[in-house]
């Protein structure tokens, strides 16, 4: 018997200018440190799923946070604060144990989260112009989050506007 999880995958849309602007530097309304620092196009889609969010009244982190273990307690501290007022204490200690016991994982793109805790969800990002795909690892990731914490797990394909894209919901099986 397995396990079997679905994750609907979601379509975000960009027009020319955004990404234009976006590799020139013109970055205004980007909240996100770490994507404010990425050369070219790097975060571009980051930066859009974090502004879908944010329109939702939700905050957001890109890269610099660690809930499975990965790195030192410590490396992110505002991260691990947003996380702890999240989901607590225990659940928060129970997650970064995980990592060597699921070496095969990888973290998402973005922490989301609402501003007065109540909510934490994960998103991961990708570009349909860079061929960017999933990887295992990645779904892994969000599916172990989500089953053992119920973390609330996004994924996005982020498209130019006027490009047919018909998503496809990802399903994972253990």
């Amino acid at each position: 018997m397995s396990i079997q999880i679905s994750i609907p995958l979601q379509v975000l849309t960009y027009t020319k200018e955004q990404f234009d602007n976006w590799v020139k530097g013109e970055r205004a309304g980007c909240t996100d440190r770490y994507c404010l620092g990425l050369p070219g196009s790097y975060g571009f889609g980051e930066n859009i799923v974090g502004q879908y969010f944010a329109s939702k009244g939700y905050l957001w982190i890109h890269h610099d946070f660690n809930v499975l273990g990965g790195n030192k307690l410590g490396k992110y501290p505002e991260a691990e604060e947003i996380i702890l007022k999240c989901i607590g204490k225990k659940k928060f200690e129970s997650a970064r144990t995980l990592r060597p016991a699921f070496m095969n994982m990888e973290e998402p793109d973005l922490l989301i989260y609402k501003p007065d805790y109540s909510e934490i969800r994960l998103a991961e990002s990708k570009r349909l112009d860079t061929r960017d795909k999933l990887r295992e690892k990645q779904i892994r990731g969000l599916a172990i989050l989500n089953i053992l914490f119920g973390f609330k797990v996004d994924i996005f394909e982020i498209v130019p506007k006027g490009k047919d894209f018909t998503p496809q919901p990802i399903i994972y099986e253990f």
